[in-house]
């Protein structure tokens, strides 16, 4: 077994989603340009007298029995957030981050590993070659490429070779108030932004650590007569300089689309790609996006998809990869046609508020030392 001490430095804004919506007098208020994250129980056990019947019926939200004083009582909220979502309104939303049962954020392990098996697909195809048509392709559109995937890595999950590849969830020792932010984020295209979306995401220069294990005892002889794994052994042996190979290549895509886009800020993003296209990496360390906006790029076997220009449109049409058939989309155009980025809100002098792009999503630096 190879043993590796893992460390993950974030560069941007990370959301990795609990699948929990947050809402405003249930779960979180908003004070001082803060967002406070309620402890429910606690407000609920020190304010029982006023859990009365409103006049329409209702019972008060746990964030309406809170005063202006009780925002200096620590017992009351889990955690507070720099930063709030653009809506004040009661109906205000907020998607929650992955976290432990003591709050503190987490980075999951199948979610790196999913990026780093994106990464040895891409990095791979042209060494296993396998047949691509619409044969090859699931019906289903969550299944898609299964049979391609099978052709990667092996015909199931038993004889799947990232079984040998064990990656443990990764921790921080910051709290959340320290490594926790308040989002507001949009889904861009080159000429236009849609309608906002709020976040928990960590935020950039945060560390996290864990582990990432190699299963030499899957590349044994005996191993090998079952599992056929040794042909693609190296695929693990030269993990990150494939992971840096896969991250490079869609940087350069990255950064000349923001160059295209005709938004306020998409320089900002530009550059920050030009920065990452220029870092000055060890050998022991890889580029990755993880997460929430690491696109349709950062998630299937990209380019190789796009090699035959027919199939590819067949695809996006059978797939309905194009919002449903909805999208002004024609033969040709470029795809995907929209990332999601942070946005950055200021009040212009009519007292305006004025957004404009600041950061992709999920990028962080991988690094791995002999344990």
């Amino acid at each position: 077994m190879a043993n590796y001490r893992l460390k993950l430095s974030t560069l941007s804004p990370v959301h990795i989603g609990a699948g929990q919506e947050l809402r405003m007098g249930f779960d979180f208020m908003l004070y001082e340009k803060l967002t406070w994250r309620l402890n429910e129980d606690a407000i609920l056990a020190a304010k029982e007298k006023q859990l009365q019947v409103v006049r329409d019926g209702r019972y008060p939200l746990p964030g309406q029995m809170l005063n202006e004083a009780d925002f200096d009582n620590p017992r009351f909220f889990r955690y507070v957030l720099r930063g709030t979502p653009r809506s004040s309104k009661t109906d205000a939303r907020l998607q929650a981050c992955i976290k432990d049962p003591f709050d503190r954020p987490f980075i999951p392990g199948s979610s790196l590993k999913g990026a780093l098996r994106t990464a040895l697909a891409w990095t791979g195809w042209d060494e296993v070659k396998p047949r691509l048509d619409r044969s090859a392709l699931n019906n289903s559109r969550q299944w898609a490429g299964q049979n391609l995937e099978h052709n990667l890595f092996g015909p199931n999950p038993n004889k799947d070779l990232l079984r040998a590849l064990q990656v443990s969830d990764s921790f921080t020792e910051a709290r959340p108030d320290d490594c926790l932010i308040v989002v507001n984020a949009q889904v861009v295209t080159p000429r236009a932004s849609g309608s906002p979306i709020e976040l928990e995401a960590i935020r950039p220069n945060q560390v996290f650590t864990g582990s990432l294990r190699v299963d030499d005892t899957l590349f044994s002889e005996a191993a090998n007569r079952v599992l056929g794994f040794n042909n693609r052994k190296r695929w693990l042996e030269e993990l990150l300089p494939r992971a840096q190979k896969h991250s490079l290549a869609r940087i350069a895509e990255l950064q000349e689309w923001f160059t295209h886009v005709d938004l306020e800020g998409a320089d900002k993003i530009a550059a920050f790609y030009r920065q990452l296209q220029n870092a000055n990496l060890g050998a022991n360390q890889a580029l990755v996006q993880v997460g929430w906006g690491s696109g349709w790029d950062g998630k299937t076997f990209w380019t190789h998809l796009k090699r035959d220009e027919g199939f590819f449109e067949a695809i996006v049409s059978q797939y309905r990869l194009n919002r449903a058939g909805n999208s002004r989309r024609q033969r040709g155009d470029a795809f995907p046609k929209s990332r999601r980025t942070a946005m950055s809100t200021k009040t212009d002098a009519q007292g305006r508020q004025v957004s404009r792009l600041s950061a992709p999503f999920g990028w962080m630096i991988i690094e791995l030392e002999e344990d």
